[in-house]
């Protein structure tokens, strides 16, 4: 075979192997738009849902519904002031036995009155 018989037979079977390559690349193509459509498309139904949902829990969450569920369903009162109190009036826990201690990074600092805090130095833990 001479060199023309194989610049020909190359250029040949190189123009069918990228007509190959763009008529495989042509379907993909096509496959790749049908896909995205369809996503397109869940996407669209997903927003349209989201948006129902949205609605339903304004709907749900309307204060004067949800007062009148309290009322109806709860036996809620309200609390009598002898009832409030301080959070220092709350005694801590003691360990029943000395084994059972705490940690001693969690034991409670005890409270300083005003008249005694500094507020230039840091008070210093136990």
């Amino acid at each position: 075979m001479t060199r023309t018989g194989v610049f020909v037979a190359s250029a040949i079977v190189g123009a069918s192997v990228l007509s190959f390559g763009v008529y495989a690349m042509k379907y993909e193509v096509e496959r790749l738009e049908v896909r995205a459509r369809a996503l397109h498309g869940d996407i669209a139904l997903q927003e349209q849902s989201l948006q129902v949902l949205e609605a339903e829990w304004s709907y749900l969450n309307q204060p004067g519904r949800l007062q009148e569920l309290a009322t109806r369903y709860l036996d809620l009162t309200p609390v009598p002031v002898r009832r409030i109190g301080v959070l220092d009036e709350i005694p801590f826990r003691v360990a029943a036995h000395p084994a059972e201690g705490r940690n001693p990074l969690l034991r409670p600092i005890p409270p300083v009155p005003l008249a005694q805090a500094n507020p230039e130095k840091k008070r210093e833990g136990p």
